[in-house]
């Protein structure tokens, strides 16, 4: 009997040792690109500065904008609580790229595609996909073309050494379809022989062709053939960061995923007041309230932030300073936007598109 006593004793204080040891919080792990961002006091993003509604540099302002302007604001938001910590550093060509290995910035956004090519580079990985996109059609708004079937016979404009160029011939192929192509050295060239009778289409990517559109004499004279049903590539643009800091990698994605989260949950930066935890409301009330789900996701107390070293709370100043995933895309694409996309694949899964966020727990 005293054994047994003692037996239990020994467990006895094994456990009340392990609870003290679980209340005690784990200190917060800063990894290299962590450390290096709070040592400096901003994100620093390789953005694109000469593509409308991504990444435009406005001579008149001086003004850097777009939609993935916005994703680094959110990843400031993020770590400093603050939109405005955000590092914008525009490049052209594929210099992001070389810039990120050598560490000068901490992600790049700019439109870069994933690919294998890239992808396997040793130092670079990709993130979350944050749009997609393919290769499609610009016409005359007038002209009786709309589909593929259309275009069988039908003289298609192509740039040298573009995607389209590489892909449009099987696609045509496949749909037995034939065309002929006119090659021409630049986009410049290409958009202009469309607007002069040259070819009957020109191919290209989307969003290269909307851009393209809207800078013509007469955009509603013309028509980007866009949703999926016109993409004859797979063109996921996504993040790039350095492949050895698995916590900056969280970071991103999970920041990007809580833009998608946000708007799954309808949590806005409209409403994101009335959805945190009220003053004096406790956490049974607060749940019952809004749910389990969004207390994981909102809550500073029974939010899991910390398990990336950031706030439990974190998504609540990037929801406030930048909005949802939703509400970012239409600022800069919907009507008001300086690009017009449909929303299409961009969507989220419940409305038919391809994005959707992992639990938040």
């Amino acid at each position: 009997m005293l054994k047994r006593l003692g037996l239990i004793a020994v467990l006895l204080l094994a456990l009340a040792g392990a609870a003290l040891a679980q209340e005690e919080p784990t200190p917060a792990v800063i990894g290299p690109t962590l450390n290096s961002v709070l040592s400096r006091g901003g994100v620093a993003c390789g953005l694109n500065q000469s593509l409308r509604g991504f990444g435009f540099l406005d001579p008149n302002t001086g003004e850097l904008r777009g939609f993935e302007v916005d994703l680094c604001r959110a990843l400031a938001a993020a770590v400093f609580s603050d939109a405005t910590a955000a590092q914008l550093v525009p490049f052209s060509g594929d210099s992001g790229l070389n810039a990120l290995e050598s560490g000068e910035i901490d992600v790049l956004l700019r439109n870069v595609v994933w690919t294998l090519s890239l992808d396997s580079r040793p130092r670079l990985d990709f993130g979350t996909i944050i749009f997609y996109t393919g290769q499609t059609f610009i016409t005359r708004t007038d002209s009786s073309l709309s589909g593929w079937d259309d275009l069988d016979g039908g003289v298609i404009c192509i740039v040298e050494g573009s995607t389209a160029a590489a892909s449009l011939g099987q696609a045509m192929a496949v749909r037995g379809l034939s065309y002929q192509p006119v090659t021409l050295p630049t986009a410049a060239e290409a958009v202009q022989a469309l607007t002069e009778g040259r070819c009957q289409a020109y191919s290209a990517g989307l969003i290269d062709l909307e851009a393209a559109r809207q800078r013509l004499t007469d955009p509603a004279a013309y028509t980007v053939w866009q949703g999926r049903e016109h993409l004859y590539t797979q063109e996921p643009i996504a993040p790039v960061y350095r492949s050895d800091d698995p916590q900056w990698a969280d970071i991103v994605n999970w920041t990007i995923l809580g833009l998608i989260q946000a708007e799954q949950l309808g949590i806005t930066s409209e409403n994101i007041n009335t959805i945190i935890r009220q003053p004096n409301e406790g956490e049974e009330a607060y749940i019952n309230r809004v749910g389990a789900d969004v207390a994981r996701f909102l809550d500073v107390k029974t939010g899991v932030g910390s398990q990336l070293s950031l706030a439990n709370d974190f998504m609540v100043n990037v929801i406030h300073e930048v909005g949802n995933y939703g509400e970012i895309y239409t600022r800069h694409f919907g009507p008001g936007g300086e690009l017009r996309l449909e929303r299409d694949l961009n969507s989220l899964w419940r409305d038919g598109g391809l994005l959707y966020a992992p639990s938040w727990r």
